[in-house]
């Protein structure tokens, strides 16, 4: 039997995490939205699930890496998306990662997550006012893009939770020291 050590299988596991982020962000490019920057962002579901069993630093790293990864394969690197894009995960990120503390305290996965898709959509909006566009006009895109990331962040959250809870992660958890 192989036996593989504790850095090998959490590299093994980050480099999943970091795949099935990316392809879930890349398909969400190709359906249908509410708005243009409106995505479900089921590509947190793995960063949440790597928060939990590799630590906040390590999980929210994904996001980034996401990011980069996915402008790198649309051909957008350094382009304004790009700079949207890598300015909301990074702020998902931080607030999420200072949050995740509390949870099963104070806060569930499902909060954390609404928590990190509000906090995306906020940064975006505010990025794209000071830099791109008119802050007013971003601003009135707020209440409606609230909406959307509260009830996408909502599922988010219920689908990572019911992944760290089910039994497929089970043996992941067992190793996590």
């Amino acid at each position: 039997m192989l036996y593989l050590s504790d850095r090998t299988r959490k590299l093994a596991l980050y480099s999943i995490l970091v795949s099935l982020s990316l392809s879930i962000w890349v398909f969400e490019e190709f359906i249908p939205r509410p708005a243009p920057w409106l995505k479900p962002g089921f590509s947190y579901i793995p960063v949440i699930i790597g928060m939990e069993l590799m630590g906040t630093v390590l999980g929210g790293s994904i996001a980034l890496l996401r990011s980069l990864l996915g402008a790198l394969i649309f051909g957008r690197l350094l382009s304004a998306s790009f700079i949207l894009s890598i300015s909301g995960a990074l702020a998902a990120v931080i607030i999420m990662s200072l949050l995740f503390p509390l949870r099963g305290k104070m806060l569930t996965y499902i909060g954390i997550s609404v928590a990190g898709a509000f906090t995306n959509i906020l940064a975006q909006l505010m990025i794209a006012g000071k830099l791109f566009y008119d802050m007013k006009a971003m601003l009135m895109l707020l209440p409606p893009s609230t909406l959307w990331t509260v009830f996408a962040g909502a599922v988010v959250g219920i689908l990572a939770n019911a992944i760290i809870k089910s039994r497929v992660s089970a043996p992941l958890k067992e190793r996590k020291n």
